[in-house]
């Protein structure tokens, strides 16, 4: 495989994936454009457009998206404004300019009722507002760009720019001495750093098609909360069980969603490392204020 042409646009620049992406493609050495609001908006067609004639990339990387779950339950029109029309809005440019895209996607596009990984050629059947937005978002891009799209779908993202699951326990653990985390959901936190190596490494091949990109192993939300704490010197810190359901929130989860990444292992020659040794390294250069580990 061919990699793809430089520059490499990144739309969501300033996102916690973006960020990363961008500092890891500038160490890379790879002309690389960055643009997020108010540069580029991809809910507008011809705002999209312009930036792609602007700026002339080889290969267009979308990482925007609205991923409050919950907050897309109440704001439906906005979140397939953003992740649906969005996609197909950047696929359009791609398309009118011979270019490869990629796209970002997510473990919500399926149900959960598995209880097995999901692999990428599982039949899509999102949940919630949130989940059937992405599943849009995907169907679209495969349509419009056929021959010359990469979808990566990913889960429990966490990383130093922007909120995360990681902070907020964190944060919680240093104002109560009892954490209620839900139990019931089984995912891979995964490291924006090394998803950003991950995409990196595709991106230099030429991959297209459908790819799963997680760390390695899987978890629940309760476990994953006890192994931060313990990590962090916190184990003073209770951390209760409790169901989604006790949770109340307003959108649905999937309860199994663990993506299965041989593919990505396949195709690159080795899976992305266990999620607790990640989670080390996250926590290890928090804690020294050093900047996050990228896989180059």
């Amino acid at each position: 495989m061919n990699g793809f042409k430089e520059p490499y646009m990144v739309i969501g620049a300033r996102g916690m994936l973006g960020t990363d992406l961008i500092e890891l493609l500038e160490r890379a050495g790879v002309e690389t454009v960055g643009l997020d609001l108010p540069d580029v908006d991809i809910r507008l067609s011809e705002s999209v457009k312009d930036a792609v004639v602007r700026w002339r990339p080889g290969v267009v990387i979308n990482v925007a998206a609205l991923t409050d779950v919950d907050g897309c339950e109440t704001r439906p029109d906005e979140a397939f404004a953003v992740n649906a029309a969005g996609p197909a809005n950047v696929a359009l440019a791609a398309r009118e300019h011979s270019i490869p895209m990629v796209h970002m996607s997510t473990d919500y596009v399926f149900d959960g009722l598995r209880g097995e990984p999901y692999d990428e050629d599982q039949a899509l059947s999102p949940l919630g507002v949130y989940g059937t937005s992405k599943a849009e978002g995907e169907r679209r891009v495969r349509e419009l760009l056929p021959r010359s799209h990469l979808i990566v779908r990913t889960q429990w993202l966490y990383g130093r720019h922007g909120k995360n699951f990681v902070e907020a326990i964190l944060d919680a653990a240093g104002k109560r001495s009892v954490l209620r985390v839900v139990n019931d959901q089984r995912g891979s936190p995964t490291y924006a750093p090394d998803l950003a190596g991950a995409l990196l490494r595709m991106c230099r091949m030429g991959a297209l098609g459908t790819v799963n990109v997680t760390n390695s192993g899987e978890t629940t939300w309760f476990d994953f909360a006890v192994s931060i704490l313990q990590r962090s010197g916190l184990s003073a810190v209770r951390v209760e069980a409790i169901s989604t359901a006790e949770l109340g929130r307003p959108a649905p989860r999937p309860a199994y969603s663990v993506l299965d990444n041989a593919k990505y292992a396949q195709l690159v020659g080795e899976p992305l490392r266990f999620w607790g040794e990640a989670l080390d390294d996250y926590l290890s250069r928090r804690e020294s204020g050093s900047p996050q580990g990228i896989s180059l």
